[in-house]
Order: C-alpha cells, then sequence, then structure tokens
C-alpha cells in the first residue's frame, strides 16, 4: 500500500509542474518543473526521503522501458532523419562539446575560488 502511496506523491508533483507549466505558458516542460519541485521538497523536507525513495527507484530499475517509444518514433521516421542527418548530428555533437567546456569552466572557477574564513583570513579552498 505505501507503494501507492508513493506513486501518488511523484505523480501530482508531476502533474503539479504540467499544470504550472501549461498555466503560466512557461516554455519549461512540466516534468522538469515536477522534478525541480520534487527536488526543492526533498531539500526542504516537505516530502521526505522515505516517501519517494520506493518508487523512485522502480523507476529507475525500469527506465529502459521509456526510451521505447522514442526509439519506435526514429525507426518510423528515419526517412526524414537520413535527409537531415548533419542538421541533426552537428548541432547536437556542438551543443555537447559546449556543456563539457562550459560545466569544466564553472567548476574550475568554483574550485579555485578564495574563500574568507570566520577569522577574516582568506585563503583558497585547495
Amino acid at each position: 500500500m505505501h507503494l501507492i502511496k508513493q506513486f501518488g506523491i511523484v505523480l501530482l508533483i508531476l502533474f503539479l509542474g504540467t499544470f504550472i507549466s501549461d498555466f503560466f505558458n512557461i516554455p519549461i516542460p512540466g516534468n522538469v518543473i515536477g522534478m525541480v519541485l520534487l527536488s526543492i521538497a526533498l531539500i526542504k523536507g516537505i516530502v521526505k526521503l522515505e516517501d519517494v525513495e520506493e518508487a523512485a527507484n522502480l523507476f529507475l530499475n525500469h527506465l529502459a522501458i521509456f526510451f521505447v517509444c522514442p526509439t519506435v518514433g526514429i525507426m518510423l521516421y528515419f526517412d526524414m532523419i537520413k535527409l537531415q542527418f548533419l542538421a541533426i548530428v552537428v548541432p547536437t555533437i556542438g551543443s555537447i562539446v559546449i556543456g563539457l567546456v562550459v560545466t569544466g569552466k564553472v567548476v574550475q572557477f568554483i574550485a579555485n575560488r578564495k574563500v574568507v574564513d570566520e577569522y577574516g583570513k582568506s585563503g583558497y579552498t585547495k
């Protein structure tokens, strides 16, 4: 019975995210907003990890099932994709490279920033 409660919490937050996305006409998918809401609820302690952990693990253990529909869609439209292959692959690889570079630079910046301790002495986080 507790698994039904856990799925209910996850689905409620998912639907809340979808409602927010649709109602406020936000160009962010509702499931992404729901995931952010769930993260905030977990951090703030509104939702306890035990309240959703088993359902989340079940989703993760069966994650491959969620890729069946997109894969079939790609197979159905393979002729169209083949015509636009470079227009799809080049931006995809470019965005991956840009994402990796930006992430690396942000991590370097955070790792090398100065910190001031409680006594007013400055130092580095290394």
